[in-house]
């Protein structure tokens, strides 16, 4: 038991120390720093806002908190699966060494790109702040995030194992991001897809997330209890699937790396 515990301990303690010596490696030497990374979702929010505000309008209240709520946690998402395709090709050396288990290293990816979340969200609570005000249900953060993390980590690992043996993996999810970005209602409620492709909305968890963070953050209401436990424990179930798949695999990628 204790040294389950320990292992466990040891686990966490280095996921915290690669967490943060890759937040620090990716801004060094950057004179704005951290401020970067907020700048990708500003400038969609610049663009795509002055796009749905002035050319279409969408006639969607506090458009900028609607929009900026949808671009940070599509970022993350995309990001972080990104990233954690190709952690096992990118951070090789780590596999190498004695006492690194090899789970961690999706998981460092996926928590390094949360950052840059946490990062936006004072940003996002500008905005807010110019609409309606920040709400009770805002509370519920943690809980929508806890969900996005299971999500994003179990397509990571699923993916990364997929990547170790054919390196096509990680070409096609940066295709298919492409393509989710406009597929997924990041930019425009999901009901203008529900009318008529309503599956793109209903198989697609990341919309079902986009829903839930605005609901909590923007409208001020919170979901449907069975409606968001059966998203997290769906979820959850793409992380459980996603880290066999990856454990059952991981014994050879030195062999493929």
């Amino acid at each position: 038991m204790n040294a389950t515990l320990e292992r466990r301990r040891y686990a966490v303690d280095l996921v915290t120390h690669l967490v943060a010596r890759e937040f620090r490696l990716r801004y060094r030497r950057a004179l704005l720093g951290w401020v970067w990374a907020v700048g990708q979702p500003l400038a969609r929010l610049l663009i795509l806002g002055f796009i749905f505000t002035r050319i279409i309008p969408l006639d969607i209240p506090n458009y900028p908190a609607f929009l900026f709520t949808g671009l940070i946690a599509w970022s993350w998402f995309s990001s972080g699966v990104a990233s954690a395709t190709s952690s096992a090709v990118d951070r090789g050396d780590l596999l190498l060494r004695p006492g690194v288990p090899r789970a961690v290293l999706p998981v460092v990816s996926v928590l390094t790109d949360g950052l840059d979340y946490l990062a936006a969200l004072p940003v996002l609570l500008v905005f807010l702040l110019l609409g309606d005000g920040i709400p009770l249900t805002a509370l519920a953060l943690p809980l929508v995030m806890g969900a996005q993390l299971l999500l994003t980590v179990g397509l990571g690992y699923l993916l990364c194992a997929a990547n170790v043996y054919f390196r096509d993996v990680r070409l096609f999810v940066d295709l298919a991001l492409l393509l989710g970005f406009y597929l997924t209602p990041v930019f425009y409620p999901a009901e203008q897809l529900l009318g008529r492709y309503p599956l793109l909305v209903q198989l697609n968890p990341v919309a079902s997330l986009l829903g839930t963070y605005r609901a909590i953050l923007v409208q001020g209401t919170l979901p449907a209890p069975g409606a968001f436990l059966g998203l997290t424990l769906a979820c959850a179930a793409v992380c459980a699937a996603g880290y066999a798949v990856y454990r059952a695999a991981s014994p050879t990628f030195v062999d493929e790396l």
